[in-house]
């Protein structure tokens, strides 16, 4: 999969409303990874759901 796609899959996972709280109070990556598996449109590997990370950070600095 490609970063875009990996990148736009994490934005519109991590912003599910019925989500939020339960991912404001996740305390590591894998908290959240495994939170956002409930999804059923969520396909990452832990290692794209990591590399989309890296480059929503990077965008954002």
């Amino acid at each position: 999969m490609e970063i875009a796609e990996i990148k736009h899959m994490l934005l519109h996972a991590l912003t599910e409303d019925e989500l939020t709280e339960r991912l404001d109070k996740a305390k590591s990556q894998q908290e959240v990874y495994n939170i956002l598996q409930e999804l059923s449109y969520f396909t990452l590997t832990m290692e794209e759901f990591k590399q989309g990370i890296e480059a929503l950070q990077s965008e954002e600095a």
